[in-house]
C-alpha cells in the first residue's frame, strides 16, 4: 500500500454545513476499512487534509471521488499526491 496526501480548500457555500454529517461517515468509514489514517481542517480553516492508504493513484482517488464533500462542490483546489514516508509512523 501507499499513502496520499490531499489537500483542499472550502467553496463559499452553505453546503459544507449541510454536508458535513456525510462527508464525517465516509470518514469513518474509510477509517474503519483502513484507507484513512489521518484527517482535519486547517487551522485557520480555509480547508483540510486528509491522508490514505490505497494501493495507487487511482484507487486514491476512488476514495476521493466518493466523499460527499467531493461530490457536492464543497471542496476546491484539490490536490491528491503520493507521500513517501520516510521518518515516524506508519
Amino acid at each position: 500500500m501507499s499513502h496520499f496526501i490531499l489537500t483542499y480548500g472550502y467553496n463559499d457555500t452553505p453546503s459544507r454545513a449541510e454536508r458535513r454529517p456525510e462527508h464525517l461517515e465516509h470518514l469513518a468509514k474509510l477509517q474503519a476499512s483502513g484507507s484513512l489514517l489521518l484527517a482535519g481542517p486547517l487551522a485557520d480553516l480555509s480547508g483540510g487534509i486528509i491522508v490514505l492508504d490505497a494501493p495507487d493513484l487511482e484507487a486514491a482517488q476512488a476514495l476521493v471521488d466518493q466523499d460527499p464533500y467531493t461530490r457536492h462542490g464543497v471542496t476546491k483546489d484539490r490536490e491528491l499526491k503520493e507521500w513517501k514516508i520516510t521518518v515516524g509512523l506508519p
